[in-house]
């Protein structure tokens, strides 16, 4: 139904239109205009659509009324078609005001929804948001994720400790960049978790296909020149599409341990625990 909702707004603007021209130049035609000068300057008030297509839809049914007017009723025919043109124009300025200012508001709360969800350093999805789709994981019709990575980077303390906050700023931009291209070949969606951590959902997976994105994604991170310096991940990687998982935090938490065991076993490693 909402594929075909502005369809039906017209369609009933139409009607009334044509009921208020009846009005007008079949039920009274010895009367000046009232009622289709009131809806003249309603209809484009009424709903959104583009500026243009409204103003053509005013001016098609003016000139409806402005032809029958002056074939049935020739006495008033030029006042209703004078009042008609005023309160139209008037209907379709306002209207065409209120449309931008709609699409603006719309605009900005959809800015604001992206700044709310997304990191500015990695153009990542943030924490807020990663909480946020926990919660939506509780629902029954929500769709599971089949595994969680948790990401850590490579000393990244040390990298930070030797060229500064800001080379590690960019190191951090340059795998969100990494990351979100990553995204585009693979069904996952990337979370910073905090500082160098980050978590990634991937959907539809089964488990060796899991273990097969989780040690792609290392490799890609690691093939990629940071601006002449070499980066390294460490990933943890939880299979859990085959069981129904009731708090998908604790499956956070499971692979983080699994990255400190990817640590400990030299680092740029891919670890892995199954359910």
């Amino acid at each position: 139904m909402k594929k075909y909702i502005i369809a039906g707004l017209y369609v009933f603007c139409s009607v009334a239109l044509l009921f208020a021209i009846y009005l007008s130049v079949i039920h009274a035609p010895e009367m000046r205009a009232t009622i289709l000068v009131a809806t003249f300057c309603v209809v484009p008030l009424s709903f959104v659509d583009r500026p243009s297509h409204m103003n053509i839809f005013i001016v098609f049914w003016f000139v409806v009324h402005t032809v029958l007017a002056f074939i049935l009723k020739p006495t008033y025919a030029l006042d209703d078609m004078i009042n008609c043109l005023c309160f139209a124009i008037l209907g379709c300025y306002i209207g065409n005001i209120m449309v931008w200012v709609r699409i603006e508001g719309y605009d900005l709360h959809r800015l604001l929804t992206i700044e709310k969800e997304t990191d500015v350093l990695t153009g990542l999805y943030n924490r807020h948001k990663l909480f946020e789709t926990l919660v939506d994981l509780e629902t029954k019709d929500s769709e599971k994720p089949s595994g969680i990575i948790m990401i850590d980077v490579d000393h990244f303390k040390e990298f930070n400790d030797s060229f500064g906050h800001f080379a590690g700023d960019k190191c951090l931009s340059s795998l969100g960049s990494v990351l979100k291209k990553f995204k585009e070949n693979f069904n996952v969606d990337f979370y910073r978790y905090g500082g160098d951590e980050f978590v990634a959902m991937l959907y539809g997976y089964n488990e060796k296909e899991l273990l097969t994105v989780a040690e792609s994604l290392r490799i890609a991170v690691q093939n990629t020149d940071f601006d002449g310096l070499d980066a390294t991940v460490s990933i943890g990687a939880v299979y859990c599409g085959g069981e129904q998982v009731r708090n998908y935090e604790n499956i956070i938490d499971r692979a983080d341990k699994a990255v400190y065991a990817a640590k400990s076993a030299g680092r740029n490693k891919m670890c892995w625990e199954t359910t």
